[in-house]
């Protein structure tokens, strides 16, 4: 569960980054834009949808962390 906590960490982090490079430069690679959520009124880069991801997986990671931590202290009061 840790291993996984630690890998989740790190993606989200290389996420994070990458959608803040790609929003701050407003990089757009063969004019790729397009909408969230399927609503046409809301045209977004790929930085954006990045830091989307990298926030929903930032969450994700956290709830491993805390699940691994509840895990190890209730290993340490089985011993």
């Amino acid at each position: 569960m840790r291993r996984a906590a630690i890998t989740s960490s790190v993606i989200s982090g290389l996420l994070l980054i990458l959608g803040l490079v790609d929003y701050l430069t407003n990089y757009n690679f063969a004019n790729n834009q397009g909408t969230i959520f399927g609503n046409p009124n809301v045209v977004v880069n790929e930085g954006v949808t990045l830091l989307i991801a990298g926030g929903f997986l930032v969450l994700v990671s956290a709830l491993m962390w805390v699940l691994a931590r509840r895990k190890d202290q209730g290993d340490q009061r089985q011993s």
